[in-house]
């Protein structure tokens, strides 16, 4: 038979170098989980910080950074806890709007964030460290872990498309904070890499952004529907049945998690090759269309066999989140 060239021997020695350096963090991660008595202190709450209870004055307790990012309704800092010197991500949401109704119906979704973010606690899922209202401003600050890597997305225009072997590191921790959150009761309803964030060294990733999420009434791990007609996320993401006003539930994250994958493979959002002008137009798409989104070209079989199951354009057929990770595609970094 045909002898292997050094070229293909140096680059399977890689790969295997680059497996073990994201086996190690994994095996890092879970061994916080079973840890029962571990204390991770940049996920605890500054003294004097607590949910809507307290008063942690900027300025005084904390100081306000550099401007992040803006959204509709919201601006991130950088902030930095003057007792502990903790930095931290602070989302500040303004609510002096001219419509009491507007405010009104501000004020019950962050109420919504916060109640569902603060009882979350695992290395997959951006932990919440607190929440305050300030009525002399109407602004409600949002307290966060600091993730310097920036997001996913970030990452994607900086440095264009993703190896397979980063993707599938980052796509495996998705899956497993994605577990978490539905053991939880909880559906995301907006997994996109604008919001899976990275720590400094790039390689350690946590979903964050609750603001479209929601409680599920169902039990801890079922794909059965829990909502109909609610048009939340990024439509891009979205699943058909999201978009067709059908009920949908936790194989709705699924589908997007799936998307998420081919962003990071392809440097774009799912469905970039229609060339669509418009959201109407790239919902008819995704509402009606008989395919996925197309796969990105040469990646592997069992990465293949992944995307197609999550893909499935019926709901029920998609595998459970908590299934993901015993799919072959990531037993090199579990085994």
């Amino acid at each position: 038979g045909w002898e292997s060239s050094s070229d293909e021997r140096n680059e399977e020695e890689e790969m295997k170098r680059t497996n073990a350096i994201f086996r190690k963090i994994l095996a890092e991660q879970t061994n916080s989980m079973d840890r029962k008595d571990s204390l991770d202190i940049e996920s605890q709450p500054p003294p004097g910080l607590g949910v809507f209870s307290s008063e942690y004055r900027s300025g005084y307790e904390w100081c306000q950074g550099p401007l992040l990012g803006t959204g509709a309704f919201s601006k991130c800092y950088q902030g930095r806890d003057v007792r502990t010197g903790l930095l931290m991500a602070v989302k500040q949401i303004s609510i002096s709007h001219s419509s009491i109704d507007k405010n009104e119906e501000i004020i019950k979704a962050v109420k919504t964030e916060v109640n569902l973010m603060i009882q979350l606690n695992h290395p997959n899922v951006l932990p919440l460290l607190g929440a305050m209202f300030s009525p002399t401003d109407n602004i409600i600050s949002m307290f966060v872990r600091w993730m310097p890597g920036g997001s996913v997305a970030s990452l994607l225009n900086q440095y264009s498309a993703f190896l397979e072997p980063v993707t599938l590191a980052y796509a495996l921790q998705t899956a497993r904070g994605l577990s978490y959150i539905h053991s939880n009761r909880i559906l995301h309803r907006d997994l996109k890499g604008a919001n899976l964030l990275l720590d400094s060294s790039g390689m350690r990733l946590r979903i964050s952004d609750f603001g479209a999420s929601a409680r599920l009434s169902n039990g801890r791990d079922s794909n059965a529907s829990d909502f109909k007609g609610q048009l939340l996320g990024t439509v891009a993401f979205m699943a058909p049945e999201v978009l067709r006003g059908e009920e949908y539930g936790r194989s709705c994250d699924v589908w997007s998690f799936a998307c998420c994958i081919i962003e990071m493979l392809t440097g774009s959002q799912p469905w970039r090759d229609r060339n669509h002008t418009n959201h109407l137009a790239l919902m008819y798409t995704i509402a009606s269309a008989e395919e996925p989104p197309k796969l990105p070209e040469q990646i592997s079989a069992d990465l293949t066999e992944l995307l197609t199951d999550c893909l499935n354009r019926d709901p029920k057929k998609r595998p459970l989140s908590s299934k993901l990770e015993s799919y072959r595609v990531f037993k090199h970094l579990t085994s």
